[in-house]
C-alpha cells in the first residue's frame, strides 16, 4: 500500500500527538497532582493504619516505595511515550499484534473502569453524609437515595471527561492546589483533636511522633495474622501504581510531554499524594475512629472527613473522587476506542462512563487497595514485553517491532510471556508464598525474561531493512499529516481581570492555611474552624473557576 494511502486510512484514535498539542510542565503538575491526590488516598490512608506497622515503618517505607515508583515513571514509561507519541493502546499494535492488543485493551480498560467506579463511589460517600443517607456496609446499595447520588455525580464526571485531555487537565489544575491544602489541614487541624481525645500533651516533634506511634500507626498483629513491616510498606507504595509506570498506561498522558524528563513530575503525585496525603488520611481516619468510638473499618471517607474537618472535608472527598474518576474514564475511553474505532471519543466516553457509574452504585468497589494491586499484576506482563523490546532489543541486536514487520496479528512470543506471568499470578494467589505487595516483581521478571528468549527464537534476531525503511517513512508522513490536520489555536492568556481573580484564589488558600494554624495553636474553636474553612473553600472555587470563565469570555470562546 502507498505510504500516503496508509496514512489516510489510519483511524484518528491511532494518530500520534500533533506537535502543537505538546504541553509544558504546568499541565503535568496539575494532572499528576489531581490524579494522585485523590479519592483513593482516603481509603488507602485508612488501610495503612490497619497494617499494624510502626510509625517509622510507614514514614520511611512510603518514602522509599514512592521514590521507586517515580523512577519507573521517569526512566521507563516517559521515554517510550515521548519516543512514540502514541497511547499504549495504539503502541501495542506494533509490538504484540492487533489481536493481543485488543485483548489487552479490554482487560486493562475493565480494570481501570473498576478504579474509576471507586472514585465516584467515594465522592458519593461524602454527599450521602449531607443528606443523612446511611453508610453503605454491604457490597450492594441499601438506599435508593445513595443510588441517585451516584448517578448525578457520575453524570457530572462523564461530562468533564468527555472534553478529553484538555478538559481533564483544566479541571485538575484548579482542584489540585486546594486538595493539597486540604490534606495539610488534615494534619494541622486533626493533630490537636487527636491529642485532645486521647489526653496526650504535645510539647515537641518527638511528642508528635510518639502520638502517631501510640494512636495512629500502632505496631500490632494485623487481622491477616501475618506481621507486616517496612519492606511490605515499600512494596505497597511501589505496586500501587504499577499499572501506570511498569504497566506503561501513563503513556496516554506522557505522550503529550515535550520532554521525557517530565516523567519526574510524577513525584508530585507520589510524594504529595501517595506520601503526605496517605499519612494525613491515616491520621484523620484514626482520629475519627477514636472520636466516634467506632472501628475504622466501619467508617467511610465521608464520615471520617466530616468528623474532623466538617463540610470542607466532605467537599474534599467529592472533589477527590472527581479528580480520580476523570483521568481514569479518559483512559478507559481511549482503551476501548482503540478496539472500536468507529465510535468517536465522546460517544465512547459517554457509553463507558455510564457503565462505570452503574458499577459505582455497588460499594464493594471501595476496595481500592486490592483493585490497584490485582490490576497492576494483570497488565504488568505486557509492560515487561514493551520495555524489553524498546530498551533491551536495540542493545542486544534484536529488531524492534519485528512481529509487525512479519505482519503477524498475534505476537505469540508476547502472548505466551504474558500468559506465563498470569499463570504465576494465579499460583501466587492460590498458594500465598509471599505477600501480595511483592507479586508484581516475579510476574514482571517472568514476562521480561521469557519474552526475550521466545522473541529471539521467533524472529526478533532477524533484520528487516526494507520494512524498517517503509515504517520510518510512514511514521514521518503520518506525523506531517496530523500536524497539518490540527488547527493552530492561539494560546489562551489570562486577561488582567482573570489574573487578578486567580491571585485572589491563591490568597484565599493562604488564609485557609492560616486558619488551620490558628486552630492548631488553640486560637479558634473546632466549630469555628470548620465553618470558616468551608466558607473560604467556597470562595476559592468561585475564584478559581471564575478566572477560567473570565479568560474564555475575553478570548471569545
Amino acid at each position: 500500500m502507498d505510504v500516503w494511502q496508509r496514512v489516510k486510512n489510519t483511524p484518528k484514535c491511532d494518530w500520534p500527538v500533533a506537535t502543537r498539542e505538546l504541553s509544558g510542565p504546568g499541565k503535568f503538575f496539575g494532572l499528576y497532582g489531581g490524579e494522585h491526590i485523590a479519592a483513593t488516598e482516603f481509603i488507602i490512608g485508612a488501610t495503612l493504619v490497619q497494617y499494624g506497622c510502626s510509625a517509622s515503618d510507614i514514614l520511611i517505607g512510603l518514602a522509599i516505595g514512592n521514590l521507586l515508583a517515580t523512577l519507573c515513571f521517569a526512566l521507563l514509561c516517559a521515554p517510550i511515550a515521548t519516543d512514540s507519541r502514541l497511547s499504549l493502546y495504539t503502541y501495542l499494535r506494533r509490538v504484540v499484534g492487533v489481536r493481543v492488543q485488543k485483548l489487552y485493551n479490554i482487560v486493562c480498560g475493565a480494570a481501570f473502569a473498576g478504579l474509576a467506579a471507586t472514585g465516584i463511589c467515594v465522592s458519593a460517600s461524602a454527599v450521602r453524609r449531607v443528606f443523612d443517607v446511611p453508610i453503605q456496609h454491604e457490597w450492594y446499595p441499601t438506599s435508593i437515595r445513595f443510588v441517585v447520588i451516584v448517578l448525578i455525580l457520575g453524570a457530572v464526571i462523564i461530562t468533564i471527561a468527555a472534553n478529553g485531555f484538555e478538559g481533564v487537565s483544566r479541571f485538575a489544575s484548579k482542584c489540585v492546589p486546594w486538595m493539597i491544602v486540604l490534606f495539610l489541614l488534615g494534619f494541622l487541624c486533626v493533630l490537636p483533636q487527636l491529642a485532645e481525645v486521647t489526653g496526650f500533651e504535645i510539647h515537641s516533634l518527638e511528642d508528635i511522633f510518639t502520638l502517631f506511634q501510640e494512636h495512629v500507626w500502632v505496631e500490632q498483629m494485623p487481622a491477616s495474622g501475618r506481621k507486616l513491616g517496612i519492606i511490605h510498606v515499600i512494596g505497597f507504595a511501589w505496586t500501587c501504581n504499577v499499572v501506570l509506570h511498569l504497566g506503561l498506561n501513563d503513556m496516554s498522558v506522557l505522550r503529550y510531554a515535550k520532554s521525557s524528563k517530565y516523567g519526574y513530575i510524577s513525584a508530585v503525585g507520589m510524594f504529595v499524594g501517595h506520601y503526605f496525603a496517605w499519612i494525613s488520611a491515616g491520621i484523620m481516619g484514626a482520629t475519627a475512629a477514636i472520636m466516634l468510638n467506632t472501628d475504622l473499618g466501619l467508617l467511610d471517607s465521608g464520615e471520617v472527613t466530616f468528623t474532623v474537618l466538617g463540610y470542607a472535608g466532605l467537599l474534599g472527598v467529592v472533589v477527590a473522587g472527581w479528580t480520580t474518576a476523570n483521568p481514569l474514564i479518559y483512559r478507559v475511553a481511549l482503551s476501548f476506542n482503540s478496539v472500536f474505532p468507529k465510535y468517536t471519543y465522546k460517544k465512547m466516553t459517554y457509553l463507558i462512563g455510564s457503565i462505570i457509574t452503574v458499577a459505582a452504585c455497588f460499594p464493594i468497589v471501595q476496595r481500592a487497595a486490592d483493585i490497584l494491586t490485582y490490576q497492576g499484576i494483570l497488565v504488568v506482563g505486557i509492560g515487561a514485553v514493551c520495555i524489553a523490546e524498546h530498551f533491551l532489543f536495540p542493545k542486544i541486536g534484536y529488531t524492534r517491532y519485528w512481529s509487525m514487520y512479519k505482519k503477524q496479528e498475534i505476537n505469540w512470543a508476547a502472548l505466551i510471556a504474558w500468559g506465563l506471568s498470569l499463570l504465576l499470578f494465579a499460583v501466587l494467589f492460590l498458594t500465598q508464598p509471599i505477600h501480595q505487595n511483592f507479586w508484581f516483581i516475579p510476574t514482571f521478571l517472568t514476562a521480561f525474561v521469557s519474552y526475550v528468549i521466545l522473541a529471539g527464537k521467533m524472529g526478533a534476531k532477524q533484520s528487516y531493512p526494507e520494512e524498517e525503511k517503509e515504517e520510518l517513512a510512514y511514521e514521518k508522513a503520518l506525523q506531517e499529516y496530523v500536524d497539518r490536520q490540527m488547527p493552530e489555536e492561539p494560546q489562551e492568556k489570562l486577561s488582567g481581570s482573570a489574573r487578578t481573580v486567580t491571585w485572589i484564589s491563591y490568597a484565599v488558600l493562604a488564609v485557609i492555611v492560616a486558619v488551620g494554624i490558628a486552630f492548631c495553636l488553640g486560637v479558634m474553636s473546632a466549630a469555628s474552624m470548620k465553618n470558616v474553612e468551608f466558607l473560604l473553600t467556597i470562595v476559592y472555587f468561585l475564584c478559581a473557576f471564575g478566572s477560567v470563565v473570565i479568560s474564555r469570555r475575553s478570548a471569545g470562546k
